[in-house]
Parts: structure tokens; C-alpha cells; sequence
């Protein structure tokens, strides 16, 4: 069942609500780590963690297996600890809020089969793991554990059971060398694309031309390298960028959507529900 009295694990870890299903818990919580520090993270089970904060200013880690180069690699919203594989990693430190999936390893493998597939190359993807749809069901997930409805339990686990399968389509869909793949954009392409989508509202015509390509060969290369459409990646860049003014700036909400490039609020509000399943102000009232 689902527990709502915040219950300190080891400082400063604080585990807000949990819910255990068969072969899974699920935990809201917060962590503050105090100060710049490197640690190490082993399980025995096989962890999926999203962030429902701004991220550290700076996250990095790096999985401790067998052939592995040892370089850090940035930490993004939502990572994958399997079991058995330490972690080691390092931060500018602050406090975080997150929602967690923790599964047994024996119900996660017979889940999603990954087995031997968590090659070292493919383990560096999975510490900033950026999918639309297990974001929306992560935080479904989290709304259930802080909020429980009518049969949390089997909503909790037919969610539980979808999250590891769309991750593990998502780690199959993963190149080692994805500058590599056919069809795909070139480095330079895609960090220009990338940056100008950043810095303006710019229309994809005149980005494709930046990168000296059709719009329609600019639009299935940027899928292929980046595995979303440009329009689903630009509005995904800016709600994250959204979510960070949320809650570190007391901007109103119709100056946040104009500094994100939203027409409007109403174009703002529309967009981050799709993403997150909530309007920006019912989020806002969540992570404070």
C-alpha cells in the first residue's frame, strides 16, 4: 500500500510515499546532497530514476564494468542503475526531488531481456535516458504513489510493467555510435540544428538550410540521429527549460511561455500537460 508520512532513510535521503507492487517499488522522495562530492552506487536491483526538479547545475557519472573507458558522461533527467553494475557518480550538490522505479532483478529481466545487451557502450546512454513516454509515465506513476485513487496497486503495476518495456525498446533502439548511423545528420549538422532551435523560434525551412539540406531530408536525418521529429524535440527542449523557470524564477506563467518561445500561455499550458500530465501550475504546486 502506499505510505504518505515522509520517512527518513539514511540523511539525507527522505522517502516522501512508496507503493510495492509484485517485483516493484515505486518511491517519491528527495535527496540533498550538501556539498561537491563524488560517491558509489551498487544495487541489487535494477533502478529507473527521474528527476521532478531542476537537475544539479553540474551531474556526471560513469559505470565501474569490465571494458569500460571510465569517461563521465553528463547525468540527465531520468538513468538507469542496473543491478550488480556500480556507479560512481559526482555533482555540484544541492537538493533534488525524484520518483523512482525499483524492480527486482529477476522480474526486470524477465521484463525487458536486456541481459547482455548493457555493454558499456550502450550503459552511457542510460544516465540521461530522454523519452517522452516513459516521462509521462513516470510521472503518472508518481501521482498515483502521492495521490493513491481507486486500485492503485494494479494501475501502479500495469505501469510498472509498461515502463520496463518502453525502456527496453528504447535501450534496443540505441547506437553505440550514433553519429554513425545511415541517414543520420552529421556531427556539425546536428549541433548547429540543435543550437539554432535553441537560441530562436526559427522555422524549419531556414534551419535545413543552415544545414545545406531539404526540409524533408533534414527532418528524417534529425529523427535518425536524435530518434524524434525536430518539432517534438524543440517543444520538449523548451517545457524542459519551462520546468526549470518554474521553479527557481516567480516569472507569472504568461512570461515563462514567452521566454520559452510559446505563442501564448493557453499554447504553454497545452503542450506541458502532453509532456508531464499536468498544467505548469499544478506542477509547480507539486515540486514546491
Amino acid at each position: 500500500m502506499a505510505t504518505d508520512d515522509p520517512t527518513p532513510i539514511d540523511d539525507p535521503w527522505i522517502i516522501e510515499a512508496e507503493l510495492h507492487v509484485p517485483g516493484m517499488t515505486v518511491q517519491v522522495g528527495s535527496y540533498d546532497w550538501a556539498q561537491t562530492a563524488e560517491t558509489t552506487q551498487s544495487v541489487s536491483e535494477y533502478i529507473l530514476s527521474m528527476l521532478m526538479s531542476p537537475r544539479h547545475r553540474f551531474s556526471q557519472g560513469v559505470y565501474d564494468t569490465e571494458g569500460g573507458d571510465g569517461a563521465y558522461v553528463d547525468i540527465g533527467d531520468m538513468l538507469l542503475v542496473p543491478a550488480g553494475i556500480p556507479l560512481r557518480s559526482r555533482t555540484s550538490g544541492g537538493p533534488i526531488r525524484f520518483v523512482r522505479c525499483c524492480y527486482e532483478a529477476t522480474r526486470f529481466e524477465a521484463l525487458t531481456g536486456l541481459g547482455d545487451l548493457l555493454t558499456p557502450d550502450i550503459l552511457k546512454h542510460c544516465l540521461d535516458i530522454r523519452d517522452a513516454r516513459l516521462h509521462e509515465a513516470m510521472m503518472r506513476l508518481a501521482h498515483e504513489v502521492l495521490a493513491p485513487g481507486f486500485n492503485v496497486e494494479a494501475l501502479a503495476e500495469g505501469l510498472g510493467i509498461a515502463i520496463a518495456i518502453d525502456l527496453a525498446r528504447h535501450i534496443r533502439a540505441i547506437d553505440p555510435e550514433p553519429e554513425m548511423i545511415a541517414g543520420g545528420l552529421a556531427p556539425w549538422q546536428l549541433r548547429r540544428a540543435q543550437e539554432m532551435f535553441r537560441s530562436e523560434n526559427l522555422s524549419l525551412n531556414r534551419v535545413a538550410q543552415a544545414c545545406k539540406l531539404s526540409v524533408s531530408h533534414f527532418a528524417r536525418a534529425f529523427k535518425g540521429s536524435t530518434g524524434i521529429p525536430p518539432h517534438q524535440w524543440v517543444m520538449t527542449t523548451r517545457i524542459e527549460m519551462a520546468r526549470g523557470l518554474l521553479t527557481n524564477s516567480a516569472a507569472p506563467l504568461a512570461e515563462i511561455a514567452g521566454m520559452c518561445g510559446f505563442a501564448d500561455q493557453s499554447h504553454f499550458n497545452r503542450h506541458f500537460k502532453r509532456i508531464w500530465r499536468v498544467t505548469p501550475s499544478r506542477y509547480l504546486r507539486m515540486v514546491a
